[in-house]
């Protein structure tokens, strides 16, 4: 699916952020994650949902062919922008510009992981998590006036959400939890049957992943019928 915006509906310092990313093929390796997307489906299907965060998150794949020309890395380039680069003591690297804080993550393989890994060859720290590879399942292409980007699809997300919204942690868990879960429920309306089955079908999901998927459902009156996970 290809959705199309001849005007932004992002804030003017996000819009030049995809931008920049964008001219840089970031996007052929990336994707706009976390709460943004929800900016996207909301406006292109009118729903029912506002967005509140200043968080933006960008899922990069581990293994990243080199450009054909050089290019501006990533930490170059939010500079160039305005954003500060700030490291906590376990490698973690985020960047901020006023209220917006930018982070990286890839998927996580399994078993032991480093806080944060380097991408070439843009050189930015991104931060390994599981199920970061389930975003990259069919993502779809967004043209927003000059540029494009990709972001998961809505069933991916959907998956994605109603696993990790069981799997949060920290003091705010129980806040990311119901955030989590009423994105999925504004997206409930959208999503294909058919492709959210088939993403279900493709991924390997272990018991516990199974009951996490369930217990989110149930939470929300997700219809269950949609997911083999039974």
């Amino acid at each position: 699916m290809d959705i199309v915006f001849k005007h932004t509906p992002f804030v003017q310092p996000i819009t030049d952020l995809l931008r920049e990313l964008d001219r840089i093929t970031f996007f052929s390796h990336g994707l706009l994650i976390g709460s943004w997307p929800m900016t996207i489906y909301a406006d292109h299907f009118t729903l029912a949902y506002a967005l509140t965060t200043y968080d933006i998150d960008f899922a990069v794949e581990h293994a990243v062919k080199v450009p054909s020309k050089k290019s501006e890395t990533i930490p170059e380039v939010l500079d160039r922008l305005g954003y500060t680069p700030i490291k906590d003591y376990s490698g973690i690297e985020t960047f901020l510009h006023g209220t917006f804080e930018v982070e990286f993550i890839t998927h996580r393989r399994g078993g032991e992981a480093p806080p944060s890994v380097v991408i070439p060859p843009w050189k930015v720290s991104a931060q390994p998590l599981p199920f970061i590879d389930m975003l990259f399942i069919r993502p779809n292409t967004v043209t927003i006036e000059d540029f494009s980007i990709r972001i998961p699809s809505p069933e991916a997300f959907v998956v994605h959400k109603l696993i990790i919204a069981q799997r949060r942690t920290g003091k705010d868990k129980e806040a990311k939890k119901e955030k989590d879960l009423q994105q999925c429920s504004a997206l409930v309306e959208i999503i294909q049957d058919e492709e959210i089955q088939r993403i279900v079908s493709e991924y390997r999901l272990s018991k516990d992943i199974r009951k996490a998927i369930q217990a989110s459902c149930v939470a929300i009156d997700f219809p269950l019928q949609m997911l083999d996970v039974l």
